[in-house]
């Protein structure tokens, strides 16, 4: 099977129609595999880290091959039921928003690839994303956070409390 097969069934799952000619639309493309890739989910996309986070070059080179492919969701890929709840977690939590994708994927590459600490991946989260405000950053973290990490409910609980205010923020200034 063409691993891109794999990619575009999720891509279809999640409801993502790419334009590839549209920037925007090929981060959320990027964001999306190196996420599920964090995951463990193997779409055979290995991520490096660039300016705008995590990126797979051989990605980018399958999504402008094979553009016809990408934007009308052509494979005959169907995913299995735990790559469903994969996929509906990573849209429950994320949408096909660029700036939280890119701020979490980069906070989760940091955190799960290169086992920064917390504090430490917000770090060079923030370093690397100086033109994002704390309430985008915050937001991406969270998520990143919700999607990549298994907790227990006393650490759901504990989470919540931390993050709460922050999201509250962070929605408040995305209204203005």
């Amino acid at each position: 099977m063409e691993k891109r097969k794999k990619v575009i069934a999720f891509y279809k799952e999640l409801g993502f129609n790419p334009d590839i000619g549209e920037f925007d639309d090929r981060l959320i493309a990027q964001k999306l595999v190196c996420l599920l890739e964090l995951k463990g989910v193997d779409l055979g996309y290995p991520c490096s880290l660039y300016v705008r986070g995590p990126y797979s070059p051989d990605l980018t080179k399958d999504l402008f091959a094979h553009t016809r492919e990408f934007e009308k969701h052509e494979t005959g890929t169907r995913l299995n039921a735990a790559e469903k709840a994969i996929a509906a977690d990573l849209g429950r939590i994320f949408g096909l928003k660029p700036v939280p994708l890119e701020v979490g994927a980069t906070y989760g590459f940091y955190a799960f690839r290169y086992q920064s600490s917390p504090l430490e991946a917000l770090r060079q989260v923030k370093e690397l994303k100086p033109f994002y405000s704390e309430a985008q950053i915050a937001l991406g973290v969270s998520k990143a956070k919700e999607f990549l990490y298994t907790p227990t409910p006393k650490d759901l609980e504990e989470l919540k409390k931390e993050t709460g205010l922050w999201q509250r923020a962070s929605l408040k200034s995305l209204e203005h």
